[in-house]
């Protein structure tokens, strides 16, 4: 499931980075007679796709993270529920049985 997240805002992302070259290659037909350096509006292209791709790797760190997360959770309680004494347990559960019918 965490993957086909991934996949999903990876391909998100890829749309965005087509839309915004479009946008910068339109931008830049309308301004390719007011700009004297054309190397700077390179520079600046690649440094806002560096940028999203830079976001791109965040959120899969991001996502990577929170499963780390869960997962340790997860193990915390297996591992709760294994110390529990299995007499006590029983016994609480069937306590809650019988006022589970009791109060029906």
């Amino acid at each position: 499931m965490a993957d086909e997240n991934m996949h999903k805002e990876l391909e998100q992302l890829r749309a965005e980075v087509a839309a915004l070259s479009a946008a910068r290659a339109s931008k830049k037909a309308d301004e390719a007679e007011t700009q004297s350096d054309p190397k700077d509006h390179q520079l600046s292209e690649s440094e806002e796709i560096t940028g999203i791709i830079e976001h791109a790797q965040a959120a899969v760190e991001a996502d990577s993270e929170l499963k780390g997360q869960f997962d340790q959770l997860f193990e915390q309680l297996e591992q709760d529920i294994k110390d529990l004494p299995a007499i006590t347990t029983l016994a609480v559960f069937s306590l809650g049985v019988v006022f589970g019918r009791l109060l029906r």
